[in-house]
């Protein structure tokens, strides 16, 4: 037996060793993860938390055993199993993943993108090159206060976009990817799933997850009482954030919403194939 395999079956002395889940730093995961951190519900996982690009490294690497990942790595690997019914994506405006303008969006020829990011930025390839027939330049940023400098625009992502969308810099105007995708598709946009890696036996932990997301929702209004407080922004914001931008689910038209996604980053060479969307199952 690997030392891989071994992060999910007893150990010599019969404890259960940790599975390891990556999860991402922002509010959008907190519905997900709190009843997991605040032991809610009884599992198995040690948690921890990286970017999303990083989260990929980390998936690929077999560092982490499960992980939210970004739904563009999801395509371009293709040799993950996806946790059921369990997504963070949106249907229409999604208010933490935008482009800042100082003009319209015809108009950009440089493009800052948050180097967090993965799937927003092939979204926003997407939405420039394919449904606006542009060929900016896109210079990968760190997101400080320099982001914006020197370029026509910037897209952002995560608890930074979030804030940007309702306190954007003089100047500057704010379009939500998630709004523009749904206007032009009709579909949800799905930003990660729950991604297993081969060989992982999920065990208890599988309805874990799915117990944890139910319990989250029932307690949204309290996790944005506290998440709100750390990361400075109002309450009122944030609720509407986790109850009407964000959506968990991962049914038909989210199926259909990656598959649409990874038929577009063909088109954009990002991708060769259509993958075939394989569900993790004991």
């Amino acid at each position: 037996m690997s030392n891989h395999d071994s992060l999910t079956t007893k150990n010599e002395v019969g404890e259960i060793a940790l599975i390891k889940l990556g999860s991402v730093p922002f509010l959008n995961v907190k519905p997900l993860v709190f009843p997991l951190e605040e032991r809610l519900v009884q599992h198995d996982f040690e948690i921890s938390y990286t970017s999303p690009s990083n989260l990929s490294t980390l998936l690929f690497d077999k560092n982490v055993d499960l992980g939210l990942m970004p739904v563009a790595e999801l395509i371009k690997r293709g040799n993950y199993r996806i946790v059921p019914n369990i997504s963070i994506s949106s249907y229409g405006k999604v208010d933490s993943v935008i482009l800042l303008t100082r003009s319209e969006i015809k108009e950009l020829k440089t493009v800052a993108v948050d180097v967090r990011s993965q799937s927003s930025t092939a979204l926003l390839r997407i939405i420039l090159e394919i449904f606006n027939n542009l060929s900016p330049v896109y210079i990968r940023r760190e997101a400080d206060e320099k982001f914006l400098n020197g370029v026509d625009g910037g897209m952002l992502i995560g608890n930074i976009g979030l804030k940007l969308r309702y306190f954007p810099p003089d100047g500057y105007m704010v379009f939500d990817l998630g709004e523009i995708w749904t206007n032009e598709t009709g579909l949800p946009f799905v930003y990660a799933v729950y991604a297993v890696n081969k060989g992982i036996k999920l065990g208890r932990n599988l309805q874990a997850l799915e117990t944890a997301k139910s319990i989250g929702l029932k307690i949204v209004k309290k996790i944005t009482k506290i998440e709100s407080e750390k990361i400075g922004l109002g309450e009122e914001i944030c609720l509407r954030y986790l109850t009407e931008r964000i959506r968990y689910d991962l049914g038909e038209k989210e199926i259909s919403g990656v598959l649409n996604y990874a038929k577009l980053l063909s088109d954009l060479d990002e991708n060769r194939r259509i993958p075939e969307i394989k569900f993790y199952s004991e």
